[in-house]
């Protein structure tokens, strides 16, 4: 993956992962990981899906910056 940190297909219920993320610190492999598990709960990112993230990852907006300062690819 060359544009995205994850996805998730919520039909087929596959999530795909940026091999990248390995390089990262622990914390924001999580945090992309239960982001795209909410997408199997909640297909867009609605008011509904900011609140079942907000429900099990509260620091997800602190992640969310931190992660997004990492280039995507070394």
């Amino acid at each position: 993956m060359k544009t995205k940190w994850g996805s998730c297909n919520h039909r087929t219920k596959n999530i795909r992962l940026n091999t990248e993320l390995v390089k990262k610190p622990k914390d924001l492999l999580e945090y992309v990981i239960v982001h795209e598990l909410v997408h199997l709960l909640e297909p867009n990112h609605s008011d509904r899906f900011m609140a079942i993230l907000d429900m099990h990852y509260p620091t997800w907006r602190e992640a969310r910056i931190e992660l997004n300062e990492f280039p995507l690819s070394a």
